[in-house]
C-alpha cells in the first residue's frame, strides 16, 4: 500500500489512524476494520448493478470533442498548482486522467477495484479520509453519477486545505450514459449555488458550448429512435434527408472548428456540452 495512501486514510467512525493486522487495516481507536485486497482497502463493496468499465487508452486528442475539452482544461488547472499539491481523483475509474498527474502526489478512488485505483470507497456511505488534507479533488464527470450529489459535494468540500481546489466537470445537454446510473444535471446557477451551500468560492466557470457536436447528437436520435418507426416513401425520403444534414453538419465543423470553453455570462445560448468548474476553500473561514 503507498505510504501516501496510509497517512491520508482516517477511521471514519472516530478519525484515528490505521494499523495493518493479517490483510485488514484496522483502527488503533475503535477497531473498525476493512479487508484489503491486492493492496487496496476495500472500505465499501461496488453496487450489483454497477458494470464495469473497460480500458480505454485516453490521450488529448482522443474521444468526444467534450472529453478533450476536459483534458485540456484539467492539465491547465493542474500546471497552476504547486509541485507538491496533494491530488485526489473521485471516481477515476480505469485512469482515464492518470498520466497528468505522472510525478505528482496523487490518490486514485474509485467505487470499484479497478487496477489504476487505490482504494475503493463509496464517500455518501463513509469517509475514510482526514478532513482537510488535499491540496486538490478532482471530479471528472463523476458528479452526474451521484444520487445524493449534494452531499456528496460537501463531503467533497471538507476534505480540502484552506486554499485548496475542487476542480469538475460535469456533462449538461448530454444523453443519458452508464444507465442506470445517470441522475442528474447542474445549471451554471445550481454550480454556484452548490459552492455557496458548502462554503466554497468559485474562482473558473465555464460552458462548453459545442452547437455542433449537439446537432451530432439528434441526428443519431433520428438515425436509430425516430426513422426506424417510419415507413413507406417517408422513410427512405428521411434517411436521404438525414444523410443530407449529416454532410452539412460535418462541412459546418470543418469551417467552424472545435468548440470553445467560455464563461456563460452574456452567452445568448444557455446550452453548453457542460460546465467545468473550479472552486476554492477559502484560506481564512
Amino acid at each position: 500500500m503507498k505510504e501516501l495512501l496510509r497517512d491520508s486514510l482516517a477511521c471514519p467512525v472516530c478519525s484515528q489512524s490505521f494499523t495493518t493486522q493479517n490483510d485488514r487495516l484496522v483502527c488503533q481507536g475503535c477497531a473498525y476494520s476493512v479487508p484489503v485486497e491486492a493492496g487496496k482497502p476495500i472500505f465499501t463493496r461496488p453496487p450489483q448493478n454497477l458494470i464495469p468499465s473497460e480500458k480505454i487508452e485516453r490521450r488529448a486528442d482522443t474521444g468526444t470533442p467534450w472529453r478533450q475539452a476536459n483534458w485540456k482544461f484539467l492539465q491547465q488547472q493542474i500546471s497552476r498548482l504547486d509541485a507538491d499539491t496533494l491530488f485526489l481523483d473521485v471516481g477515476a475509474g480505469r485512469g482515464d486522467f492518470a498520466s497528468l498527474f505522472q510525478n505528482r502526489p496523487y490518490l486514485a478512488l474509485d467505487i470499484y477495484p479497478y487496477p489504476e485505483v487505490d482504494f475503493v470507497c463509496d464517500l455518501t456511505q463513509c469517509i475514510p479520509l482526514r478532513r482537510g488534507h488535499f491540496g486538490a479533488v478532482v471530479l471528472m464527470n463523476v458528479l452526474e453519477h451521484v444520487y445524493d450529489s449534494r452531499g456528496f459535494f460537501g463531503a467533497l468540500a471538507q476534505l480540502l486545505k484552506p486554499g485548496g481546489a475542487l476542480i469538475v466537470a460535469i456533462p449538461f445537454m448530454v444523453k443519458i450514459h452508464q444507465a442506470p446510473v445517470d441522475f442528474v444535471r447542474y445549471t451554471e446557477f445550481a454550480l454556484e449555488q452548490l459552492g455557496k451551500e458548502h462554503g466554497l468560492q468559485i474562482e473558473t466557470l465555464e460552458g462548453y458550448y459545442d452547437p455542433i457536436s449537439l446537432l451530432g447528437e439528434g441526428i443519431n436520435n433520428l438515425r436509430w429512435s425516430v426513422l426506424p418507426d417510419v415507413r413507406g416513401p417517408r422513410h427512405y425520403l428521411g434517411r436521404a434527408l438525414l444523410y443530407g444534414i449529416q454532410g452539412l453538419a460535418k462541412g459546418m465543423s470543418a469551417v467552424l472548428g472545435p468548440g470553445q470553453s467560455v464563461s456563460p455570462q452574456g452567452m445568448r445560448s444557455k446550452a453548453p456540452v457542460g460546465y467545468q468548474v473550479v472552486y476554492r476553500r477559502p484560506v481564512k473561514e
